[in-house]
């Protein structure tokens, strides 16, 4: 399995190389590369896909720290540059959009395009933050098991959890979830929550942009999409039908097409 030691931590990743254009796709909180599985089966033959595991999430290292936004994108600066990728496209959902927003108009050298999934630009409001934190703390003491269900609407949409042709892959994912070591997600979470209004930096990205979300996304929804599309002059927006946060999963047969397509274009 491949890991890189960067940034003091050690990190995993998937790769399935080639000299093929480099797409870096980046995951939600509480999940790891492997929910872009979908993507990569469809892009692979076309470009070189490259997943990263956030630090504490997936195979990757639990670190003590460096949970917070501007290290987790330098994570993913680090990882491409000791792949030797200098260019490359940035897919990210959720937490992975919001660090591919701060890559964009920090390193425009580097990112050719950015393709954004249920992000946000803006901090979290007070109620909603509470709201997490309240969740988190129970997750610290009693496990992911005490908050399943009220966690799987947040991740996602009301289509796909009331699905009954989807519900072993609805509960495969809530698994994967609840397997996740608490103390580490709780490490990740608190800063990624906290994080910093970014919304000053949207007219500095100049490179090709793609803001998508699901219709029902109750984490980071249309509003927030419209958001970043107003902030970046150029940028494309479409809104993903019956989809909730993790538009990968629930509906992978529409955003292949959109980023097939956005890749096309200014690859």
């Amino acid at each position: 399995m491949p890991y890189a030691q960067v940034n003091d931590a050690n990190l995993y990743y998937e790769d399935t190389g080639g000299d093929k254009p480099a797409v870096l796709f980046t995951h939600g909180i509480f999940f790891s590369s492997a929910m872009f599985a979908p993507q990569f089966e469809a892009l692979k033959s076309q470009y070189r896909c490259i997943g990263l595991d956030w630090r504490g999430q997936g195979k990757s290292e639990v670190t003590l720290g460096g949970y917070d936004v501007d290290n987790l994108a330098r994570d993913c600066m680090a990882l491409m540059t000791h792949l030797g990728q200098d260019q490359f496209h940035w897919v990210g959902l959720s937490i992975g959009g919001v660090a591919g927003i701060r890559m964009a108009a920090e390193w425009p050298t580097r990112i050719r395009s950015l393709f954004a999934i249920g992000a946000a630009a803006d901090g979290e409001p007070y109620e909603k933050l509470t709201k997490y934190e309240t969740l988190f703390d129970k997750i610290l003491n009693e496990g992911f098991e005490s908050i399943r269900d009220q966690m799987a609407p947040i991740i996602f949409g009301p289509d796909f959890l009331a699905d009954e042709s989807r519900a072993a892959l609805k509960a495969q994912w809530i698994d994967i979830m609840c397997a996740n070591d608490r103390v580490a997600c709780c490490r990740a979470a608190a800063p990624i929550l906290r994080r910093r209004d970014i919304r000053y930096l949207l007219p500095h990205v100049k490179c090709p942009v793609f803001v998508t979300t699901g219709e029902h996304d109750g984490a980071n929804g249309p509003r927030r999409a419209q958001m970043i599309h107003e902030g970046i002059a150029h940028s494309q927006l479409e809104i993903i039908p019956r989809a909730g946060h993790t538009a990968t999963i629930e509906e992978p047969a529409i955003l292949n097409a959109m980023l097939l397509q956005f890749l096309k274009k200014h690859a």
